[in-house]
C-alpha cells in the first residue's frame, strides 16, 4: 500500500523538466556502478594477477584518496565562472571518464593497472558531484526542492537496493568481464540522457 502511494505520488508530482531527466540519469549511473561494488573484492581477488585482500582495500583507498584530493580544486574552477556550462560539461566529462574505466576493468589483469583505473575513477567522481549538485540545485523548484532532493534519494535508494541483489546473479551468469561492459554501457546511457538537458543549462 505504502509503495503504490509513493509511486502515484510520484507520477502526479510537477517536476521541471531539467531536475526530473538529472534524477533518472543519476538513478542509471548510481544503479550502474551498484552492480558490481558487493562483489568488487571477488573480482579483484579470482581475476586480477597476484592481489589479495590487501589489493582490495589498497584499490579502495585509492580511489578514495584521489577524490578527496580533486574534489576541492575542481569545485573551485567550477566556482570561478559565472556560467553554468562548466558545471554541467565537468559532470559530463566526468561520467564519460568513469564509461572508460569501467571498460579498462572489463580487460584489466594486473594490479598496477587495477590501482591506474581506480585512481581514474576516483578522478571521474571528483567531477561529478560538485557539477551535478551545482546544476541541480540551482534548478531545483524554491518551493519544491527539499521534496525533489528526497525524491531524488529514495529512489537512488532503490537502485543501489536492485542493483546489490542483481549484481551477484549477472556476475554468475555472465562473468566479470560482461558485468563490467554492461555497467559502463549503462553509464553511458545516463550521460546521454544528462545531454538532453544541455539546451536549458544557463549561461550566466
Amino acid at each position: 500500500m505504502f509503495h503504490n502511494d509513493f509511486f502515484r505520488n510520484v507520477r502526479n508530482y510537477k517536476i521541471n523538466v531539467v531536475v526530473k531527466i538529472m534524477i533518472i540519469s543519476d538513478f542509471v549511473i548510481i544503479s550502474a556502478a551498484n552492480l558490481f561494488s558487493p562483489i568488487f573484492a571477488l573480482f579483484i581477488t579470482q581475476s586480477i594477477s597476484l592481489a589479495t585482500l590487501e589489493t582490495v582495500g589498497m584499490a579502495t583507498a585509492i580511489r578514495a584518496a584521489f577524490e578527496a584530493i580533486f574534489e576541492i580544486p575542481i569545485a573551485r574552477l567550477m566556482d570561478r565562472t559565472k556560467t553554468e556550462k562548466d558545471d554541467f560539461y565537468i559532470t559530463v566529462f566526468g561520467n564519460t571518464l568513469a564509461v572508460l574505466v569501467y571498460l579498462g576493468l572489463a580487460f584489466c589483469s594486473t594490479v598496477w593497472q587495477l590501482y591506474a583505473l581506480q585512481a581514474l575513477l576516483g578522478i571521474a567522481s571528483a567531477m561529478v558531484f560538485p557539477g551535478w549538485c551545482k546544476v541541480f540545485t540551482r534548478h531545483a523548484d524554491k518551493d519544491k526542492a527539499g521534496v525533489e532532493w528526497s525524491f531524488y534519494d529514495i529512489l537512488i535508494g532503490f537502485g543501489r537496493a536492485l542493483a546489490a541483489s542483481l549484481g551477484a546473479i549477472l556476475a554468475l551468469a555472465v562473468g566479470f568481464r560482461l558485468l563490467f561492459v554492461a555497467v559502463a554501457l549503462l553509464t553511458l546511457l545516463g550521460t546521454m540522457m544528462l545531454m538532453m538537458i544541455r539546451k536549458k543549462i544557463y549561461l550566466k
